[in-house]
């Protein structure tokens, strides 16, 4: 039995869930199997009706029992979220602690992936996803939670038994309106930690002090644990941390942010018992996820496929592999359509900066203009580059261009694939069309 507010995941002897939003379907519920409703109201319906004083708490304590006795770790920030998740189900994993995980990505369980349609998603979804990893036998769950669920209460009566926050830098203006909010939307996650109520910060971030909650064991990265060598190649980057002892790590993920990424995920981990030398032996072994710096190699050149889409994630990618010994660094990018348009000045300018050569195109214009997007972008653009819409034929002019040991990053879109033009989703991958461009060389 479960509890659901979209009747399209009803079956036989499910509760349907009623909100302002969802109640004319409330017949397809019932048609789909619905055994009784739940609602905040004195309206009746043709089934079972049961009144509750807040739908959340109804949730919370249909699924507690169970969900209870998983140990929760959630990651928020706004760059990382998904590469700290990941590392941290692979690591669990490894060493034979089965582990789910719920993210941008989609829902990871053993060998089975979901996809979702959000970072977080609603509440009734994510409580059936944490019921599915109990009943497949997860001791942990892993999930990135976003300042949208943490402002909408999508995650409501969770307790985590860590939480990581990975950075906060600007984004998602377009619905906070001002960083405060951004930020205090956040800040939430401080207030939903239990047992040795361990919080993993990160020094770098300007605003880390703000997520310092004097009950909780702030353990702080730059601080308490500290980087003393970092070394980046095209292969791996190379990394010394210090935390008591000096510690020796090589990781097939490449630049500074992914050894932040990499340590939080350690230290996270330690701090809640799972510490095994395996993290430190075979830290090469744990990958990034799909889209996340992913690494093509054609002729002497490498393309690599990033999510990027704020100015911090395209300063980021763009400083490192500028540190990398190269012929030169182009780059293709766009801004997404229906969102902040603050950012779009600035990205295209931090793309020309670190940029031998940039192609902006489309991304996912949504319903908006991808010209007029486009144009904002260039508001920030200077020096060699070019606007190629189409974004099919903005990747193969990047690849016609790779000559001699060039690096072409391509950006914005990760592992999603598909394309919103006009409202409607078409069928897009990155990866897809650099390798049909690559085998027909």
């Amino acid at each position: 039995m479960r509890l659901w507010m979209n009747s399209k995941y009803v079956k036989k002897g499910d509760y349907f869930i009623v909100n302002e939003k969802n109640e004319r379907y409330v017949n397809d519920a019932i048609k789909n199997g619905a055994i009784k409703i739940i609602c905040d109201t004195n309206k009746k319906y043709e089934i079972e009706t049961i009144k509750v004083n807040n739908i959340y708490d109804y949730i919370t304590s249909f699924y507690k029992d169970k969900i209870n006795k998983l140990k929760l770790i959630g990651v928020t920030g706004t760059n990382g979220k998904t590469t700290t998740c990941y590392l941290i189900y692979q690591m669990l994993n490894s060493i034979g602690v089965k582990t789910s995980y719920v993210g941008t990505i989609g829902f990871y369980l053993s060998d089975k992936v979901k996809k979702l349609d959000n970072t977080t998603p609603s509440i009734d979804v994510l409580y059936n996803l944490l019921l599915d990893s109990y009943d497949a036998g997860c001791n942990v769950v892993v999930m990135e939670v976003s300042s949208h669920a943490l402002k909408q209460d999508r995650v409501h009566g969770l307790l985590f038994d860590a939480v990581i926050i990975t950075n906060v830098t600007e984004e998602h203006q377009d619905y906070h309106k001002n960083m405060n909010d951004y930020i205090n939307s956040k800040r939430k996650i401080i207030y939903m930690l239990k047992n040795n109520k361990i919080c993993v910060l990160n020094k770098k971030d300007k605003y880390y002090k703000k997520f310092m909650n004097k009950n909780n064991k702030n353990v702080i990265i730059g601080k308490d644990v500290k980087i003393k060598k970092c070394k980046i190649n095209i292969e791996k980057t190379s990394v010394t941390i210090k935390n008591k002892k000096k510690i020796n790590l090589e990781l097939s993920l490449l630049g500074n942010f992914n050894v932040y990424n990499y340590i939080m995920a350690y230290v996270s981990l330690k701090e809640l018992g799972y510490y095994n030398d395996k993290f430190i032996k075979d830290s090469f072994v744990y990958k990034a996820p799909i889209g996340r710096m992913q690494k093509i190699k054609y002729k002497n050149n490498a393309i690599f496929i990033d999510y990027a889409h704020t100015k911090d994630g395209v300063l980021n990618v763009l400083k490192m592999v500028r540190k990398i010994n190269s012929d030169g660094v182009i780059t293709i990018i766009g801004c997404g359509g229906d969102r902040d348009k603050e950012k779009r000045e600035k990205m295209g300018s931090v793309a020309c900066v670190y940029s031998n050569y940039v192609i902006f195109t489309n991304d996912n214009p949504r319903s908006e203009d991808p010209k007029k997007i486009v144009d904002d972008m260039l508001k920030g653009a200077f020096g060699k580059y070019e606007v190629i819409l189409d974004r099919k034929k903005a990747i193969e002019k990047g690849v016609s261009l790779l000559d001699g040991n060039k690096i072409l990053m391509i950006l914005g879109k990760g592992h999603e694939d598909y394309q919103i033009i006009n409202g409607v989703k078409h069928h897009f991958s990155d990866l897809e069309e650099v390798m049909n461009i690559i085998l027909k060389k």
